[in-house]
């Protein structure tokens, strides 16, 4: 380093505490990366009509994201329709079951960006004259924004668990995931790093995790998922 010139520390934004080095607020990257994913599953949801395919669905959302400059995603994109509805889990592809007159879509979608970064988001549209399942899915998206406004940062994943798992039983609904998990870790280039939001997780959250409540009540499933930030100070709904 030249003596002639002056040259600025750079120092980091925040002062020193004890615990993880994480940003109060999301990267930029991530946050671009999700807003993508929220449009892929609108983009999903508007296009169905009765008598589509899981597999019609699963392409228009797919000529979305490459529309839009993505080539991967990190798991396949989930659509289920009747009863598939019940099921979302990376085994389970999108099949020829069609849309009834009177029916539920349930669409998760994960891409990659160019950048990098990985997105997870899950809506469900109620088609035709049905007002149990609109019900169900207006119930299940108010429990899940209220699990997003308890959400703290470094709490313990089980902790944000039994908070949505009692809301749900009291709701009437029962819990449908595979794994007894309402969502899990995320970070750019793997998922479920530090576990699942499930009974048993005693993991601090820090960064992004992926909040995702499964559920059905009267033979009814709906699904609702966001990510959220889990920052130094507070947490950010991506």
């Amino acid at each position: 380093m030249s003596g002639q010139r002056t040259v600025k520390r750079i120092t980091p934004a925040w002062t020193y505490k004890p615990g993880p080095d994480v940003s109060d607020t999301p990267p930029p990257g991530l946050v671009r990366a999700q807003a993508l994913a929220r449009q892929a599953a609108a983009v999903g949801l508007a296009a169905l009509d009765v008598g589509m395919t899981e597999e019609h669905i699963d392409l228009v959302v797919s000529e979305f994201l490459a529309e839009n400059g993505v080539e991967h995603v990190w798991t396949i994109t989930n659509v289920g329709l009747g009863e598939n509805t019940k099921i979302c889990f990376p085994t389970k592809g999108p099949g020829q079951q069609k849309a009834a007159e009177r029916d539920v879509l349930m669409l998760d979608v994960h891409p990659i960006t160019p950048d990098g970064h990985w997105a997870d988001c899950t809506r469900c549209r109620v088609l035709g004259d049905w007002p149990e399942a609109q019900k169900a899915l207006a119930d299940l998206e108010a429990i899940h924004a209220k699990t997003l406004a308890f959400c703290k940062p470094g709490m313990p994943a089980q902790d944000l668990f039994g908070f949505c798992h009692d809301l749900l039983k009291a709701d009437g609904f029962v819990l449908l995931d595979l794994l007894g998990n309402i969502g899990h870790s995320l970070t750019a280039g793997a998922a479920y790093l530090h576990n699942f939001i499930d009974a048993g997780n005693s993991t601090p959250m820090w960064g992004a995790w992926a909040v995702e409540p499964f559920a059905e009540r009267e033979g009814i499933a709906v699904k609702v998922e966001d990510l959220v930030w889990f920052g130094r100070e507070s947490c950010v709904v991506l």
